[in-house]
C-alpha cells in the first residue's frame, strides 16, 4: 500500500531530531554500484520515541504546511523515489512485489520545512542490506540534506504552483541527494578522522551552526559527520559565483 511522503514543521531539531542514533556497520568489501532502493515507513526502522500524540509544540510547527496541504496528501512515496531515480539504471526502485536480490537500500524519509517556508530539510534514516546474507544490515545511519533557500518574493505561491511541481521536485531532488551519499559513504575507505568544527551554514535564511568534522566540499556545499556520526549535506554561504558545473538546479525535472 503506497503511503504519503512524510512531512513536518521544522522544530528544534536538538529536541525533536528523527536520528536513531544508528551504528555504522563495515561493509565488507561489497559493492553497491548496483541496488534497489525501497522505502519503508519511518516508524518501522527508527528506535526514537515518537509515541503518542504530537505535542504542541510540533503542532503549532506543522501549522506551516497548512497551504501545501492539497499537495501533500496526494504526494506519495513512490511517486517521489521515482522521480528521484527515473533516470538511474543502477539504483532500480524496490516494488511490493519484487523479490530483492544483490545489495537493498531501505530508507525512511522525513521532510520538514522551516518556518519561514524557504527551505526544505530531509531526515533519512537508512539501511544497506545484502539480501542473501539475512536481516542485518551491513551498513546503518541518518543522512540529513538540508536545500538552499528559495529567493521567491511568495512563498506559498512557488511552493503551489502547478500542482506543488517547486514542492514534489525539491523533495525528490534531496532523497536523491541522500541515497547518493549513502552509495558513496558506506563504500569509503576509512581514514583518520579530521578534527571536529564550527560550521556555519544556512537553514532556510537563518544561520545555524553545526560541530562536525568535514568530509568533502563542492559547490557551496559542505558534507560533514557530526557527532552523532550523522552525514550532513549543508549550503555553505556563497562566496562567489557559481561556475559551470555548480550552475544545475537542485530540483528534479517533473
Amino acid at each position: 500500500m503506497q503511503q504519503k511522503v512524510e512531512f513536518r514543521g521544522q522544530v528544534s531539531f536538538d529536541k525533536a531530531g528523527t536520528g536513531t542514533g544508528a551504528m555504522v556497520y563495515p561493509t565488507n568489501g561489497l559493492g553497491l554500484a548496483g541496488l534497489l532502493v525501497g522505502i519503508a515507513t519511518h516508524a518501522t526502522i527508527s528506535n526514537s520515541a515518537r509515541n503518542g500524540q504530537k505535542s504542541e509544540i510540533e503542532k503549532e510547527a506543522d501549522k506551516v504546511l497548512q497551504p501545501f496541504q492539497g499537495t501533500l496528501d496526494g504526494f506519495q512515496q513512490g511517486e517521489m523515489a521515482g522521480l528521484a531515480l527515473l533516470d538511474d539504471a543502477s539504483m532500480p526502485l524496490l516494488t511490493d512485489n519484487a523479490s530483492p536480490v544483490g545489495m537493498v537500500i531501505v530508507s525512511a524519509p522525513v521532510f520538514y520545512m522551516t518556518q519561514d517556508r524557504s527551505a526544505l530539510i530531509l531526515d533519512n534514516t537508512v539501511s544497506v542490506f545484502n539480501a542473501e546474507r539475512g536481516e542485518k544490515p551491513v551498513y546503518q545511519n541518518t543522512v540529513r540534506v538540508v536545500s538552499r533557500a528559495s529567493e521567491a518574493a511568495d512563498l506559498v505561491a512557488y511552493w503551489q504552483q502547478e500542482e506543488g511541481r517547486a514542492l514534489r521536485s525539491e523533495s525528490a531532488a534531496l532523497f536523491r541527494q541522500s541515497v547518493d551519499i549513502v552509495r558513496q559513504q558506506a563504500l569509503a575507505t576509512t581514514t583518520e578522522a579530521a578534527a571536529a568544527r564550527t560550521f556555519r551554514y544556512q537553514e532556510g535564511k537563518k544561520e545555524a551552526m553545526e560541530r562536525a568534522q568535514l568530509l568533502s566540499e563542492h559547490c557551496d556545499r559542505a558534507l560533514v559527520k557530526n557527532l552523532r556520526g550523522w552525514l550532513m549535506s549543508i549550503p555553505l554561504k556563497r562566496q562567489a559565483a557559481p561556475g559551470p558545473e555548480c550552475e544545475a538546479p537542485e530540483q528534479v525535472a517533473l
